[in-house]
């Protein structure tokens, strides 16, 4: 039977660290949270106690309410506790996460595990936050599926599944859940990182410019609702995709002088000032509209 090998662990530990009051009025000093020894926060003394965020290890943050500096010391310690035995789940449940696809749900995604020990595979819904910590942590997309908080498969009420045409059999084989096959344009958004995003004439609306992920190729600009980039962003950070975007008809004016040049050189057949034409066909910029 195959073997779990034990490999180097990442580590989560949380600290505080007392900084220095910033004025004279602050009855209380202020502590740095700290992950690894870097800041990931701050909590400050309000009226009847301490308040802020608290990291977990699964990327989300835990607000215990306005306590004693002693109560948010004991919370740490349980939260390094969890966050060691997740840890441990993630380098060597034997239970490993084989493929992820997205779903209907973009901050849900569906998961694929295989037994390394007995060969069975299972289904699973995560967090698709978790998993970009998970990724982080571990510097892979192997991971032991008990690192996740998983949500419940219930088979009726899970979101529908999001396959690639490539995956059809692979759905098909999988029993009794929701999917559909995305055409080649839908999948691809899930498969673009967005490079650049800048501000036009319409403070509602953006420009973004993504490339695929899989080569860093193929930049094409779109504009999109600057509240949906807003909040892609907020929730993913850089991991953001094109997908969790909405894509507009709208086209506004680029009025910024340094956005101007560089989607001057990157796009020539693009129109700056809010009515884009199509580009050449025989155009040599390989940048343009795939």
């Amino acid at each position: 039977m195959p073997k779990l090998t034990h490999g180097d662990r990442p580590r989560f530990r949380i600290s505080l660290e007392e900084r220095p009051s910033r004025h004279l009025l602050e009855r209380q000093p202020p502590y740095a949270v700290l992950v690894n020894g870097a800041p990931q926060g701050e909590l400050y003394y309000n009226m009847r106690g301490y308040q802020g965020y608290l990291p977990t290890v699964q990327g989300s943050k835990l607000d215990i309410g306005e306590r004693g500096i002693t109560a948010f010391r004991k919370e740490i310690a349980i939260l390094n506790k969890e966050a060691a035995d997740a840890i441990e789940l993630g380098a060597f449940d034997a239970r490993r996460l084989i493929l992820t696809c997205p779903t209907e749900d973009g901050a849900i995604l569906f998961g694929l595990s295989r037994d390394v020990m007995s060969g069975t595979d299972e289904v699973h819904l995560v967090s698709r936050r978790e998993f970009l910590q998970a990724c982080r942590l571990f510097g892979t997309e192997n991971i032991g599926i008990g690192f996740f908080n998983e949500h419940s498969f219930d088979r009726q009420a899970a979101p529908t599944i999001l396959f690639e045409e490539e995956d059809r059999a692979l759905a098909a084989g999988l029993p009794d859940i929701r999917f559909r096959i995305m055409d080649r344009t839908e999948a691809e958004t899930h498969a673009r990182y967005i490079e650049h995003a800048f501000d036009t004439a319409d403070r509602e609306i953006s420009l973004v410019v993504s490339r695929r992920v899989v080569d860093d190729v193929d930049a094409e600009p779109e504009y999109v609702s600057r509240i949906s980039l807003e909040m892609a962003r907020a929730r993913y950070g850089d991991a953001m995709r094109l997908s969790d975007l909405t894509v507009l008809e709208e086209r506004p004016a680029i009025t910024d002088p340094d956005a101007r040049g560089l989607l001057r050189r990157e796009f020539t057949w693009f129109e700056l000032d809010g009515s884009p034409r199509d580009p050449d066909p025989t155009s040599p910029d390989m940048d343009g509209p795939a």
